[in-house]
């Protein structure tokens, strides 16, 4: 099963081109084309409609394909484009792209090895961006501390694991899909505290 993605940066721009060049593809159904107007600085999984699809797909027990007029309407940052790539394929769903003649999946479902390579490529480069980021991040905790800004965890109830995984369901099924703690957050509106916490639960039960 075939579906379709396109992404325009503004309501003005027009996605007839991209439209027409999936209109050309095999398995085209104008009910599987899912039409985003936002910025590609926008992580794909905080888009509105990019969640409406990967939920139709995810509950969907068919192999399906996702098509993109080109790589860079998943988004213009490497890191979360690779993120993509690696959540779609961590869930069987395989990633073409148009314009760069890219799949990611075999016909069979296995990892294509030239995509593979690509891949290698991208993560090795969004390697190096983490390793920034962490720096960044160390230094801003230290000076954080310093200026007694982080005092630890204050004192208070806890609940059980059964009585937080039952209350979560819905950040269980997004962490199991390989969404991020981020990602999760923007789509359920939780605080990044409590999904670190059921993440921790479902680790810890090797649910993930």
């Amino acid at each position: 099963m075939y579906y379709f993605y396109s992404r325009i940066s503004t309501a003005q721009q027009n996605s007839s081109r991209q439209l027409e060049n999936f209109k050309s593809h095999v398995g085209y159904d104008v009910k599987k084309v899912f039409i985003e107007k936002i910025q590609g600085n926008v992580p794909f999984f905080e888009r509105p409609q990019t969640n409406k699809m990967f939920d139709e797909i995810t509950d969907n027990q068919e192999r399906c394909t996702v098509v993109v007029d080109s790589i860079d309407r998943l988004g213009r940052n490497l890191l979360n484009i690779l993120h993509t790539i690696e959540t779609f394929t961590k869930n069987g769903i395989n990633l073409k792209s148009l314009k760069e003649c890219f799949t990611t999946l075999l016909d069979n479902g296995e990892e294509n090895p030239m995509a593979k390579l690509v891949i290698s490529v991208m993560a090795s480069i969004g390697e190096m961006e983490r390793n920034r980021i962490k720096t960044r991040t160390a230094e801003g905790i230290a000076i954080g501390k310093a200026m007694g800004k982080f005092t630890g965890r204050k004192l208070g109830s806890t609940q059980s694991d059964e009585k937080l995984l039952q209350r979560h369901q819905t950040i269980q099924k997004k962490l199991i899909k390989g969404l991020t703690v981020r990602e999760v957050s923007e789509i359920t509106g939780a605080s990044s505290a409590t999904i670190l916490k059921v993440k921790k639960v479902m680790q810890n039960r090797n649910m993930i």
